[in-house]
This record gives C-alpha cells, structure tokens and sequence, in this order.
C-alpha cells in the first residue's frame, strides 16, 4: 500500500511576456502547462481531501500520489492556474492570507518581491543600512555588521545580498521598522497605491469562494504571512482561529478537515499544538522531500518547490 506523497509548492505563475515585472521569480504559465502534461503522464494527482482520507487511513494513495499547492492566494491563480486544473479536472489547494484576500492589504512579502523585481538589491540593501546606522541608538539596534554576518548568506535561490534585504524586511528589524522601510521603498521605485496594486495582486475572496464551490481546495496560510515560529502563542493562536473564520466564510470544509501551509515554512512546537487543538488535519513545510505518511509527522509535510519537479520521488 502506497503512503509515499509529493507535494509540489507553487507561487506566482503568470504570462512573463505580458507581465510588468519580467525579473519576479516564478513560473511561465507556458512552462506551467507543461509541467502539468508532464506530471500527468507520470504521476497520479490527488486531490488535498484524498490525502486527508489515506491520513486518517479511510483510503488509499495511488502509486507516484502527487498533490499540486498554491501559496499566496495571488489573482493569477484565480484568472491562469484554477481554469487550467479545472479543464484537466485536477484539484489543487491553494493558500492564501487573510489580510490580503480579505482587506486588500499589500503584504510586506509581497512588497519586497516586487522591489527585488525592479531594483537592484544592493540599492536596497543600501537603503536599509543606512537606516539601521541611523537608528541603532534609538531603537538599540544590533550594527550593520552584525546584520550582515547574520543574514547576507546565498540559498539555492538567491545571493547574498537579495537574502539580505529579503530577511532585513522580512524577520529581522522590528516589525514595525521593516514596515516603515518597505513602504517607503514601494513607495519611491515603485510608486503606484498600495490598495491599487493589492487589488490587481491578489485573489478576492468571491474569487475564492468560486474555486472552492468548483473542486480547488481553500486552506490556511495564516492571516499576515508573519513567520509564525517567531510569534508569541497567543499571536499564533489569533492567526490561526481568524485563518479558520475566514476559510469557514468562504465554504472551505474548516469543521470536517482543514490543512495550513507554513507562510516561509516556519513553525515550532507552540505552533504545532496549537493547531493540534485545532483540529488541523496537515501542515506543510518548505523542507524539500517526499513525504512519507507513515514516518512524516502530519503537521510537518515537506513540499518540493516547482524547480524540483525533476527530483520526484519515482
């Protein structure tokens, strides 16, 4: 009996030709399709409920059992990915933040992307260090240096320095700083509102109350796309009961299953337990893996990323 899972983790997937910001990393809807005729020849793609279903042992997986996810909850998802699924009558989960499908709120993850999409990270990162040297005294700051040594290190992704400013805005300033910071630089290489340009950015929640009622599957992806392993627990817990309402309001099944994808891939134990008392069926990581249903805990699923489609388990 098959219990080994792929996972594949998805985010912007767009026309690159037609797209106004041709250096945000992501995949062509071109290289898209064809990933997916790929996969489909190859694999057999599950939907999140048939997972959930082996999980609690009512059913099975078949062979090279494979499931597609969508971080983010951005519009293309809505207007490329889900009528691509639907004709090929695959269901996807897809994970989208509150704050931005509910309130149109630019999230700071998203303002950095686009940053890094349009400038060049050492002008940015340039940027930053000038503010911490200015406000070290003040907001006892740790030096540029030490910020530095610290977070200016290459991924399989991303250099040095894209790292740097990536981590600066994201996780290491107060929160309140790198906010300040972000929106100042949106707002100068950038220059459009920020409300104006979260409406193009992300899914509404009519939209996803749509892919819902149509087979996709709506899950948590937390409210503010914080990394929720560096929150208090009663800041978790706010996340995850306010994640769960809005995924109620839009007709995800919350009360028979529901699943969490870890916005950065970050969790601990706190975290952990407090979707245990949840209820929280699965959670997904960014760890890079096959998971294993048996020897994997639930709650901590690793997801190869799209350009490690070639690295499937066989």
């Amino acid at each position: 009996m098959n219990r080994t899972l792929n996972v594949i983790m998805y985010h912007y997937v767009r026309d690159f030709a037609r797209t106004r910001y041709p250096r945000i990393k992501g995949l062509d809807v071109a290289d898209f399709r064809s990933q997916l005729a790929h996969l489909q020849r190859h694999y057999q793609l599950v939907s999140l409920e048939t997972v959930i279903q082996a999980l609690r042992g009512l059913d099975t997986l078949p062979p090279k059992a494979t499931l597609l996810t969508f971080d983010d909850g951005y519009k293309e998802h809505y207007d490329t990915v889900f009528p691509i699924l639907q004709q090929a009558g695959i269901s996807g989960a897809f994970f989208p933040p509150v704050s931005s499908s509910a309130r149109g709120i630019l999230l700071d993850v998203n303002r950095v992307h686009f940053l890094l999409a349009c400038t060049e990270a050492t002008v940015l990162a340039k940027t930053i260090d000038q503010v911490v040297d200015d406000r070290q005294s003040e907001l006892l700051l740790d030096s540029v240096r030490e910020y530095r040594d610290r977070w200016a290190i290459a991924n399989r992704f991303d250099d040095a320095e894209t790292i740097y400013v990536k981590r600066m805005l994201q996780r290491a300033l107060p929160e309140s700083l790198r906010h300040d910071i972000a929106s100042d630089l949106f707002s100068r290489h950038i220059g459009i509102e920020e409300e104006v340009f979260a409406s193009e950015l992300y899914c509404s929640s009519d939209q996803l109350r749509t892919m819902q009622a149509c087979g996709m599957y709506i899950g948590s992806h937390g409210t503010s796309h914080r990394w929720l392993n560096t929150l208090s627990r009663k800041e978790q817990e706010a996340e995850v009961v306010e994640s769960m309402d809005f995924l109620r309001a839009i007709g995800s099944p919350v009360d028979d299953y529901w699943a969490m994808a870890y916005p950065y891939g970050g969790w601990n134990e706190e975290l952990i337990d407090v979707l245990t008392r949840h209820g929280c069926d699965v959670g997904f990581t960014t760890e890079v893996a096959a998971a294993d249903l048996d020897g994997s805990s639930p709650l901590r699923l690793p997801r190869f990323d799209t350009n490690d489609v070639c690295s499937l388990v066989a």
